[in-house]
């Protein structure tokens, strides 16, 4: 009789075993949701990187080259500083666009990361890329990676869009300056 009882409970656990085994896989869905909401949240803030620096570059370009073809007497002292501070705010431009461009980058790394766990999830595949099993602490753990690392990108956006905003203050303030030195110089100087 204990012989029967073992081989009933070994028959049960095997049994289950097998089921659990052939069962279908968990449904991801919420995870496939909140990685499709974290695409259109990166997506909705990287709109907000305008092309506003390239017409302030562009503008300190042009101001830069007038005073330098037309001015033809001595400068003042403050008309020099404000140029050199105009200079200064091209090299900051530049610096920005770098910036830019390093967070385009990491965006696009990140949504690569993000399509690469969604499709895995949606395909209801069992192992990753990188032969790593499919369960439900392995996409809890990926997907808080995935928000940790796009909280990350979000803040540097809004450094960027903080140090976006001084550079544009300090190049309005100078380029309003300019613009009344500009009117200074004799009309046959300017350009049409």
């Amino acid at each position: 009789m204990r012989f029967a009882k073992q081989i009933l409970v070994w028959s049960c656990i095997i049994g289950l075993t097998f089921l659990e085994a052939c069962s279908e896989p968990r449904n991801f869905d919420d995870e496939i949701r909140a990685a499709d909401s974290l695409q259109t949240q990166m997506d909705k803030t990287l709109a907000l990187i305008d092309t506003s620096l390239l017409h302030i570059s562009d503008s300190i370009e042009l101001q830069l080259r007038f005073f330098q073809s037309n001015y033809q007497s001595d400068m003042e002292s403050a008309m020099t500083q404000s140029l050199l501070r105009y200079s200064d705010i091209r090299k900051s431009v530049s610096l920005l666009e770098q910036w830019k461009d390093s967070l385009r980058n990491r965006q696009n790394r990140i949504e690569n990361e993000l399509v690469a766990f969604r499709n895995a999830l949606a395909d209801k595949a069992t192992h990753d890329g990188l032969n790593h099993e499919i369960n439900e602490l392995y996409a809890d753990t990926v997907l808080e990676n995935l928000i940790d690392k796009q909280q990350q990108w979000h803040t540097k956006i809004n450094e960027w869009r903080q140090r976006q905003q001084s550079v544009y203050d300090n190049w309005n303030e100078l380029n309003d300056s300019l613009l009344i030195w500009r009117q200074s110089i004799p009309k046959q100087n300017q350009p049409v």
